[in-house]
């Protein structure tokens, strides 16, 4: 079924007709994107120079700089870009251009590579389980162990834990769970009473997310939402996510958050059986149809449900990934293509960037792990965020938020 068709038949009719009309992604005119592009580039060199005081120092860090992000972008070293709302974004983990949070995340990256004593942000990325509960039952699933047991925290205690970390330098955080839209007064309420100087995103199965409630997201001062779907055919979606109403709630989900002007990504984990061009091709084109500006593509571990079989990628498919990663980020034919963040690809050349320095997870259950898919248990996060930065190894922030 189009995805227009299936918004005909789970929306009443003006919610349709709005979410029908922004389907189509829009892209910047080359002219527009070659102006952008200087104009960021320039504020980093700005930023760098104000950082450094030396142009020898701030030459030295820019060149790390531009090296690392074309070890992530791959191919010509240059990112598609989105628009919205008067702002560019060049990547789902990425500030949008022209802001503060952008000029923060610029700075932090490069004191990364040459220290300097500007404000940074002592956590660039955190991915933030709100709650245990969740009506799915989905094959990969990393929370399965902790699901629908009784909450792990009340929203004074959410309030708790993200206050902290704004106030010792967040760049982003991403709210999930289980299924964070079970909690979504809580989660209005969480994004609302925290700053806007920290990008907001939703994580979620697309389950309930209306576009009454994709509006009142973006209202809250949310950023954007990444919705999970995991394949093209409803059927095979609905199985992999062990609900048969997945794909239409998460279709649904899409559309409307494009519509409410929420920066939309789709999140897909690439399986054995769908590791091929063919799949990839029907994925991005349905990804676009839908309205979504970038495609997280995620590789199955053995973790979670998941645990102890056999489903990591052979070294043929993942050659496949990484050449079309490429061929769909870079190549004039496929502009119109939701942009693909690949962590596969720059971890394989750069080596993962979670471990507290750069991001970290925080599960339903309130432990922190280097990163969701490698489930390290380090320790309670409550307990962690009881220590200075020092004691935890971070990067302290120049001013807080």
């Amino acid at each position: 079924m189009e995805p227009s068709a299936i918004l005909r038949n789970k929306l009443p009719a003006q919610e349709a007709d709005t979410a029908i009309a922004f389907l189509s992604r829009k892209v910047p005119a080359n002219w527009e994107c070659f102006f952008v592009r200087l104009r960021a580039k320039m504020r980093v060199i700005g930023l760098a120079l104000k950082a450094y005081q030396s142009v020898k120092k701030a030459r030295e860090a820019l060149g790390h700089f531009m090296a690392f992000k074309k070890m992530i972008v791959g191919g010509n070293g240059k990112r598609k870009l989105v628009k919205k709302n008067g702002r560019y974004g060049f990547g789902l983990y990425v500030p949008p251009f022209p802001s503060e949070n952008f000029d923060r995340f610029v700075l932090t990256e490069l004191n990364r590579f040459i220290p300097h004593q500007l404000p940074v942000n002592a956590h660039q990325q955190v991915n933030f389980a709100i709650t245990t509960h969740c009506p799915m039952r989905c094959e990969h699933c990393f929370e399965w162990d902790n699901l629908n047991h009784p909450e792990n925290f009340t929203l004074n205690e959410l309030k708790s834990i993200t206050g902290t970390l704004q106030n010792e330098g967040l760049g982003h955080i991403s709210l999930s769970g289980g299924e964070p839209m079970v909690r979504f007064k809580d989660m209005l309420e969480l994004i609302i009473s925290g700053s806007n100087k920290t990008e907001w995103w939703v994580l979620t199965s697309g389950f309930n997310l209306t576009q009454a409630r994709a509006f009142q997201l973006k209202s809250a001062g949310a950023t954007g939402v990444v919705v999970s779907i995991d394949h093209f055919d409803p059927e095979v979606h609905n199985l992999f996510r062990g609900h048969p109403d997945a794909f239409a709630h998460a279709s649904r989900a899409v559309a409307a958050s494009a519509a409410a002007g929420l920066f939309t990504a789709v999140s897909v984990c690439i399986t054995r059986s769908n590791a091929n061009r063919h799949f990839i091709m029907k994925h991005m084109e349905m990804c676009y149809n839908l309205g979504a500006e970038y495609v997280q593509w995620l590789e199955p571990r053995a973790e979670g449900h998941y645990r102890n079989q056999d489903v990591m990628l052979g070294k043929e498919s993942i050659d496949l990934l990484e050449k079309l990663f490429e061929t769909l980020n870079h190549e004039p034919a496929y502009k119109h293509l939701p942009t693909i963040v690949y962590h596969g690809y720059h971890q394989r050349r750069i080596g993962c960037q979670s471990g507290g320095k750069f991001s970290f997870y925080v599960d339903a259950a309130g432990m922190v792990h280097s990163c969701p898919f490698c489930h390290s248990h380090d320790f309670k996060v409550t307990d962690w965020l009881k220590q200075s930065l020092s004691e935890r190894g971070l990067v302290a922030a120049c001013t807080a938020f």
